[in-house]
């Protein structure tokens, strides 16, 4: 570790030198300047409260006529400033931070604030120039010039300015939605390509090797990432329930380039082995660290493992990791890729006609040459995200110790499943959710001090829709949790029944002006559009319709919403109760899995076999919709 440390610092300060010498070529900075002009002109929208935090800053600094544009672009190329600033980094200036668990006990200081022990050492001059003697012998340069700086920002004329998505192309291989630039008039462009492969998540063992072949891709790409991140185009690859997906916003210009590039990448993959060990070592550490997760975060998780029909335990994901080998993903990813249906979406700055020839290209790498892996996936294959469906009038529970015996801490999530997407109760749920929100947080939090977490949010899986309460608590253990969310819900009863028609017209208001929002950006508006297509529902204009579902809206029928489905006792109700027990409520957990369920319960003692038992919702994958050919 301290020859790591050693190689580093004896790096750096060769790259320094390097710099001292050859000076800054007038092109860095021509680099610069366009990247800091293109930025500052092209901006994203962003919160007002960032954007005053922002000018805030500046005028301490700045004077008057430069508080909007100073920080954001340089002023003029100035080699000798340069020159002086980089003759002042020398060894003797040179203060190195360094952080580790070898010095446990060689310390003799301690920081007032959190205890930490420290230590300050002066490193002599010769041991510096040891280090930079001895740096490996790298061949260091100057970077080559940035090819994703855009050039053309041009905006295109595009005829049919549509303002949902519309599929262009549909073949045996992917299909191409659609949405032209219509708000933001920016020279910007948002994809998002999902590889369908059923292989790729139908055991622990895939969906391991599925996420390590992402990692090590995105790994290979780091040659690229940061000349592309600079020069605005963002990309990420990252493992899905269905496959992998990859995702790329950024300007239009260049981002042909980056796309072929991560196509390439795809198309000619191999497994560099020494790059799989470290992948293999991160992860490990990741699925280690899993439980010392915090307990309303484990309870969440095991919520999402018992509705989500094809996921696997984290334990039996760490089992398989530990096992495999390079030679595992090389003949895994043939066999995941054998299967292929890309699900692609472009919006913004892009015709209709360039969209359809990148996708048409990417087939062409993928799946129509002479070496390629990608074979079409038959439609009887497509995957489908299902959720299991809950038994009226029946409260499920799960309890469980938290995997980190030392934590204190306890947690409920205290879920209420009520329908499937569904447009007039989707505006019954949300208003519900609005009008609850503040009083299960003042009673659960302020009042009765469960807990510093304590929270009423809406839940959606996949298009099955409910109310979630966490809460996360020393004070009580998760049983009791559970009954206080019961009894805030029978006074929230009596609130809701005597709600003054005021009140509710001004939350119903309140919910249609969040509604009305504008997008920010083309990253917002594309999150929206894409979430209708990965789920099948195609609902481009839910805003619309539900703003005028809210505008007929009548307080009786939130009423008679929340007495069928929410409060105690609802006929339609649907209970999931995800109970983990912290170290102070050890006791409370042996009594509670040792006791008979309550009348009107059932409680989970196997998450797989429940899940296997139970029927699903449908899938709205595959409908019609709203697509245009």
């Amino acid at each position: 570790m301290i020859e790591h440390m050693e190689d580093v610092v004896g790096l750096l300060f060769r790259y320094i030198t390097l710099l001292q010498t050859s000076g800054t070529p007038k092109w860095i900075f021509d680099e610069l300047l366009a990247i800091c002009e293109t930025g500052f002109h092209y901006r994203d929208k962003s919160p007002p409260s960032n954007y005053v935090v922002n000018i805030s800053s500046n005028m301490q600094i700045f004077p008057p006529e430069d508080w909007l544009i100073a920080s954001s672009v340089p002023s003029k190329f100035s080699p000798d400033a340069i020159q002086k600033v980089l003759n002042e980094l020398t060894t003797e200036n040179v203060r190195i931070f360094w952080e580790s668990k070898l010095f446990e006990g060689h310390t003799d200081l301690t920081e007032p604030w959190y205890g930490t022990s420290y230590c300050v050492e002066a490193v002599p001059p010769s041991i510096m120039q040891k280090w930079v003697e001895n740096a490996p012998n790298e061949d260091l340069h100057l970077p080559k010039p940035n090819i994703f700086i855009p050039t053309d920002l041009s905006l295109k004329n595009v005829e049919e300015k549509t303002s949902f998505p519309c599929m262009l192309r549909k073949t045996l291989f992917s299909r191409l939605w659609y949405k032209p630039d219509t708000m933001f008039f920016t020279p910007k462009v948002f994809i998002k390509m999902d590889f369908h492969c059923p292989l790729s998540n139908s055991s622990p063992e895939s969906s391991v090797l599925t996420d390590v072949f992402t990692r090590l891709l995105m790994d290979y790409l780091n040659d690229y990432a940061y000349d592309a991140e600079v020069a605005g185009l963002y990309y990420a690859v990252r493992p899905n329930d269905t496959g992998f997906q990859v995702t790329m916003v950024g300007y239009n210009d260049k981002m042909r380039t980056l796309l072929d590039t991560v196509i390439g990448k795809i198309a000619d993959f191999e497994v560099k082995i020494d790059r799989f060990s470290v992948i293999k070592e991160t992860m490990t550490k990741g699925y280690e660290n899993f439980k010392f997760r915090q307990p309303y975060q484990q309870a969440m998780y095991n919520c999402t493992l018992i509705l989500e029909e094809q996921t696997w335990p984290w334990d039996e994901e760490l089992a398989a990791l530990s096992n495999l080998e390079a030679r595992n993903l090389e003949d895994f990813l043939p066999r995941m890729l054998a299967k292929t249906f890309i699900e692609c979406y472009f919006a913004g700055n892009i015709e209709p006609s360039e969209a359809e020839s990148v996708v048409q290209h990417i087939e062409g790498i993928l799946f129509n040459s002479s070496t390629s892996v990608c074979k079409s996936l038959p439609p009887s294959q497509h995957l489908t995200k299902r959720i299991v469906k809950l038994e009226r009038g029946l409260r499920y529970y799960y309890p469980a110790m938290c995997l980190n015996q030392q934590d204190e801490n306890s947690s409920l999530l205290h879920y209420i499943q009520i329908h499937q997407d569904d447009l007039k109760q989707n505006v019954l749920l949300q208003l519900l959710a609005v009008v609850a929100k503040q009083p299960a947080f003042h009673q659960l939090r302020s009042v009765e001090q469960l807990g510093y977490i304590a929270l009423l949010r809406q839940r959606n899986d996949s298009g099955v829709r409910g109310l979630q309460f966490i809460i996360q608590s020393t004070v009580k253990d998760p049983s009791n949790l559970d009954a206080r969310v019961e009894a805030f819900l029978n006074m929230f009863e009596v609130t809701l029944h005597e709600m003054p028609d005021a009140e509710f017209k001004s939350n119903v208001n309140a919910l249609i002006d969040m509604k009305r929002e504008k997008y920010k950006n083309i990253r917002e508006e594309s999150a929206f559009f894409w979430g209708e297509i990965s789920q099948g529902t195609l609902k481009f204009d839910r805003k619309e319709a539900e703003i005028a579902a809210l505008e007929e809206l009548k307080k009786e029928e939130l009423i008679e919403f929340f007495d069928n489905h929410v409060k105690v006792g609802a006929p339609e109700k649907k209970i999931l109760s995800i109970q983990i027990y912290g170290g102070l409520h050890a006791s409370e957990y042996e009594k509670i899995v040792h006791d008979a369920p309550p009348p009107h319960s059932h409680r989970i003692t196997d998450i797989f076999s429940f899940r296997r038992s139970r029927p699903l919702y449908g899938s709205f994958k595959g409908g019609a919709g709203q697509m245009k050919l």
